[in-house]
């Protein structure tokens, strides 16, 4: 896959942090579990972008990710 969508693994960079996160339909969201649904703020911020962009996410403090990995 090249762009994100509902479905796509993603591994992102917060400053020296990295996590992986699933998007999914809001049914299947579970965080603990690593998949988050693709209506939050950081999800709406990801879909339809590619790897090695830096996305702004719009939320109570707005903050920047960079995306590594889109599978």
């Amino acid at each position: 896959m090249d762009t994100v969508r509902i479905g796509s693994a993603v591994r992102l960079r917060y400053g020296e942090l990295e996590e992986a996160w699933r998007i999914v339909d809001s049914a299947e969201a579970d965080a603990a579990g690593g998949r988050i649904s693709a209506e939050t703020p950081l999800a709406r911020a990801l879909l339809g972008r590619r790897a090695g962009d830096e996305v702004t996410v719009h939320s109570a403090k707005p903050y920047a990710v960079t995306i590594l990995h889109v599978g």
